[in-house]
């Protein structure tokens, strides 16, 4: 089986012209364009909403809790999908607090089911709706997710008995809404619909009952859907899209910081469209291409992240029995993996085989990735993964796509992309057929 491979240049970001007024930057440290922009447009009366999508690795994060750390009124509420984000996000914040050293000295708290269950019990409260007035007035900076997010703004956790009377309807929602200015969507593009929908409604409901607060969606591959919801709904919106006002650079430059390192990436031809071809292909190329790499390239860090949590799990033993005597650590992380070996999972492993759970956000510091991709969103999130980081001397990712998007890549007519060549950076749009190219 023969691959195609091009190579991506490093991409350089527009650092800022100069600090906003009133911000205290920790010694050393320069903002970028999108960051400054980000932190301009929440202070904007006239504005509601704002989107950032800057690329992977270029400091979203910071953009989001910039106000935060640097202004007491600006507490924050922020939403992450998946549990592995929402962990990694808080050791971010926590990293932030250190550094910014605010003199309020913010408390952060993180927030799922299972820790919310957790505290009620431990603190012998009465409730979940208890339990979340509890850290709403505890915690300037609460860390949570989508669905707890809906359950507030649908009324699920207030107490009415069959006659229709309990808990006003306000009694939670208002809590939670006049505690927190700032109100962080991050990786919006993998909402549903109705999660979408949900988003909306809340803001709706929280900008005609407490005016003047701030929604912020953070993502690399923005969705065309919300924007347009947010337009019907009459909400004022500001874009911050660092692509379309060339803040990216593909070469070195004055007032420039680079956020990605020169990657190869390679498509292995011939992958049949079905559940089992990558599994195959890993099985393969398991110490022809995976060990080889790390024996050519010594002090490496590598992850493999693929759909299936049956194929991950099969093949970690694989992989031990390969890796392990020659002193490299292999370590898995899906959805069924226990919450404390999740989290030292991605500090630990040379090689980290896991699914979804890695792919929204983490950042973990790796230059080997094999990955497979669903859709064109899909792609980038788990492409992102590789690159951010310094350190190493070679960046290499393998996508493991079905053989008629390759095909369409480099064989079909007009095909975008030419074996061995060199390319500035790409993004998928849209629907995976598609390839928009930046140069």
């Amino acid at each position: 089986m023969t691959n195609y491979s091009i190579n991506l240049k490093p991409v350089y970001s527009l650092l800022a012209s100069e600090t906003p007024q009133g911000v205290k930057l920790p010694e050393g440290w320069i903002l970028s364009w999108h960051q400054v922009a980000t932190w301009e447009a929440l202070q904007d009366p006239n504005i509601d909403v704002v989107f950032n999508t800057a690329v992977t690795g270029d400091g979203k994060s910071l953009a989001a809790y910039l106000a935060g750390m640097t202004d007491r009124s600006y507490s924050t509420l922020a939403l992450y999908p998946t549990n592995e984000l929402a962990r990694d996000q808080e050791k971010q914040v926590r990293g932030y607090k250190d550094q910014f050293q605010p003199e309020n000295d913010p408390q952060i708290y993180r927030l799922n089911a299972a820790i919310l269950e957790d505290f009620i019990a431990t603190n012998k409260l009465s409730s979940k709706l208890a339990g979340l007035c509890d850290r709403a007035d505890n915690s300037e900076f609460l860390l949570t997710n989508p669905d707890i997010f809906h359950y507030i703004h649908d009324f699920r956790y207030l107490r009415r008995n069959k006659a229709g009377k309990g808990d006003n309807a306000d009694r939670l929602f208002a809590k939670i809404d006049e505690n927190y200015k700032l109100f962080i969507f991050d990786e919006f593009h993998i909402f549903s619909s109705p999660q979408i929908a949900s988003v909306i409604n809340a803001i709706l409901l929280i900008k005609h009952t407490f005016p003047g607060k701030k929604f912020l969606f953070l993502s690399a591959t923005p969705s065309d859907l919300l924007v347009e919801f947010l337009s019907n709904a009459g909400l004022n919106y500001r874009i911050i899209d660092p692509v379309k006002q060339g803040a990216y650079s593909f070469s070195e430059g004055e007032n420039r910081r680079q956020i990605s390192y020169p990657i190869t990436l390679t498509f292995p031809q011939q992958l049949e469209p079905n559940l089992r071809s990558s599994y195959d292909w890993i099985v393969e190329n398991a110490e022809t291409t995976i060990l080889k790499f790390f024996q050519d390239n010594p002090g490496s860090k590598g992850a493999i992240i693929l759909n299936s949590i049956a194929a991950v799990k099969k093949l970690v033993p694989r992989f031990k029995e390969i890796f392990e005597p020659l002193g490299w650590k292999v370590r898995e992380n899906t959805g069924l993996t226990g919450e404390t070996e999740k989290s030292k999972s991605v500090a630990e492993a040379d090689l980290l085989l896991g699914t979804s759970t890695i792919d929204v956000g983490v950042d973990f510091k790796i230059n080997f990735l094999v990955f497979e991709a669903a859709d064109a969103g899909n792609f980038i999130q788990r492409f992102g993964r590789l690159g951010r980081h310094q350190g190493f001397e070679i960046y290499q990712a393998y996508a493991l796509l079905p053989n008629f998007i390759v095909e369409r890549l480099f064989e079909a007519d007009n095909h975008p992309l030419q074996d061995g060549e060199t390319r500035s950076h790409y993004f998928f749009r849209g629907h995976p057929r598609s390839l928009q190219l930046c140069q």
